[in-house]
C-alpha cells in the first residue's frame, strides 16, 4: 500500500478535478501525459523512456455518480 503525504494528496486531488474523463500519468509530482485512452498514455510514456510512472483514469462526474469502473 502506498501512503501519500498531504501535499501529494492535494496534488492528486487537483489533477483529478482538472482532468475528468482522461487517462493521466504522473511521475515525481509532475503530470507527464493526459490522454483520451490508456494506449495513448502508454505510448507517450514509452516515447519519453520513462519508468515508474503512476497511471490512472479520472472518472467523469457521471461515472463517479454511478460508481462506474472498468
Amino acid at each position: 500500500m502506498v501512503l501519500f503525504v498531504k501535499s501529494e494528496q492535494v496534488f492528486l486531488s487537483e489533477v483529478k478535478r482538472k482532468f475528468r474523463g482522461k487517462w493521466v500519468s504522473v511521475k515525481d509530482g509532475e503530470v507527464i501525459a493526459v490522454c483520451d485512452t490508456h494506449d495513448e498514455v502508454l505510448k507517450e510514456i514509452k516515447r519519453r523512456g520513462l519508468v515508474d510512472v503512476y497511471i490512472f483514469y479520472v472518472p467523469t462526474e457521471k461515472e463517479e455518480k454511478y460508481e462506474f469502473l472498468f
